[in-house]
């Protein structure tokens, strides 16, 4: 008989699950170590307009979501720009991934965002099924230009 997986919750992240998430971070494709993590997810923290949620599962963090909220100037409700969502590849398929954007929409919902957007590469066909699962459409392409420190591109 197999033991039953942990029970999964949802709670905002802090500074000490660095070590738990930076590994998750590497898995899809974004290296870092705990010691990088650490102050990146303590200005987020400190950060009004962005909402970090992390999933539990008995006590070992299995996946990550971060919403960020920007003030729009063609309407007065704010967009939520879903910046993150990350499951354990051991976690995956258990409902992780779906809690975690469930509970950034109530965020979103809170804060009376009038929509949610997320840009996901090319690449990332099964995440885009997964959006598109939970009620997320493809209204557009993405259009980007990366930028030097010094400001070229």
């Amino acid at each position: 008989m197999s033991e039953a997986a942990p029970t999964v919750t949802y709670r905002l992240a802090r500074e000490d699950d660095a070590p738990a998430l930076a590994p998750l971070l590497g898995e899809l494709g974004y290296p870092a170590t705990p010691a990088e993590l650490r102050p990146r997810l303590a200005r987020l923290a400190a950060d009004p307009a962005t909402h970090v949620v992390v999933a539990v599962a008995g006590d070992t963090p299995v996946g990550i979501g971060a919403i960020h909220f920007i003030g729009i100037l063609e309407g007065d409700r704010p967009l939520a720009a879903l910046t993150l969502l990350i499951v354990a590849e051991a976690a995956q398929g258990r409902g992780v991934g779906a809690g975690l954007v469930g509970e950034l929409e109530r965020e979103a919902v809170a804060r009376k965002s009038f929509a949610i957007t997320v840009h996901s590469g090319r690449q990332r066909i099964g995440a885009h099924a997964f959006y598109q699962r939970l009620g997320f459409e493809l209204t557009g392409e993405r259009i980007r230009k990366l930028l030097t420190p010094d400001g070229g591109g």
